[in-house]
């Protein structure tokens, strides 16, 4: 971590801090001691990885299937001149419907459980598509008139041209997609009151007045958002590495 995050963070904790002291109330605001405290006893029970478990395979299940079927829409729409105008005016509206929408109508479809994956999908289709489309758009001048020149079939230009060139996109488009995916899905647990997960815990402690447990379970979030985060990271960076090696 930049020295420039370690001292944002502290400021902002000893910030934390004196409005706990100046509220002294810890159902407004618990104490950064209060929330760690509670963040150190659930760390020591099952419960607390078994509802983690929970969140993030179903938000992780709605993330694959987005990038799975934005992948191959977007690959039939490169390949398939004028298919993607039929798209959209579906892309427009998946982009202005509110999220809420999305979370109030799989509820009523699916129920709790799939409501979760399907918010995921709906929200996230959409930014796995726009960053494909807009990726294979960008392909060099060059390529196109070598294969104008040299007719190649429909599976090497898969394989060897339209993949490798999503490569990057799939990694920085799908870091992006995983931040949101944990924010809206556990949303959309909280909202349909699934049997266990993140949400669930969430709205445990709001009945129970346990703002520590709720800060502490938005810690929990914030880290797996930067685990998330470091990983795609990581991953678009081998993938660069690869494609400069290539070149």
């Amino acid at each position: 971590m930049k020295k420039e995050h370690l001292i944002t963070t502290a400021a902002l904790i000893l910030l934390w801090q004196l409005a706990a002291m100046w509220v002294h109330n810890d159902i407004l605001i618990p104490s950064p001691v209060q929330t760690l405290s509670w963040l150190w006893t659930n760390l020591q029970s099952v419960k607390f990885y078994t509802a983690i478990g929970a969140s993030v395979f179903r938000i992780m299940s709605g993330w694959l299937l987005s990038l799975l079927a934005a992948l191959v829409l977007s690959i039939v729409c490169y390949l398939v001149r004028g298919f993607a105008d039929y798209f959209e005016p579906l892309q427009i509206l998946t982009r202005t419907i509110p999220n809420i929408s999305y979370i109030i109508i799989a509820l009523i479809w699916l129920g709790s459980e799939g409501a979760v994956r399907l918010v995921c999908f709906l929200i996230l289709f959409p930014i796995f598509m726009n960053g494909f489309l807009n990726a294979l758009k960008r392909e060099s001048r060059d390529t196109r008139d070598v294969e104008a020149v040299y007719p190649e079939t429909v599976w090497f230009r898969i394989t060897r041209r339209i993949l490798p060139e999503l490569g990057a996109e799939i990694a920085a488009t799908g870091k992006t997609a995983a931040s949101m995916g944990f924010k809206v899905g556990v949303m959309a647990e909280i909202l349909g009151s699934v049997p266990n997960g993140i949400g669930r815990a969430i709205s445990y402690c709001r009945l129970d007045l346990n703002t520590a447990g709720i800060l502490g379970w938005t810690i929990v979030l914030i880290v797996l958002a930067a685990l998330t985060d470091t990983l795609f990271g990581k991953i678009n960076h081998l993938v660069k590495e690869e494609q400069g090696w290539k070149d």
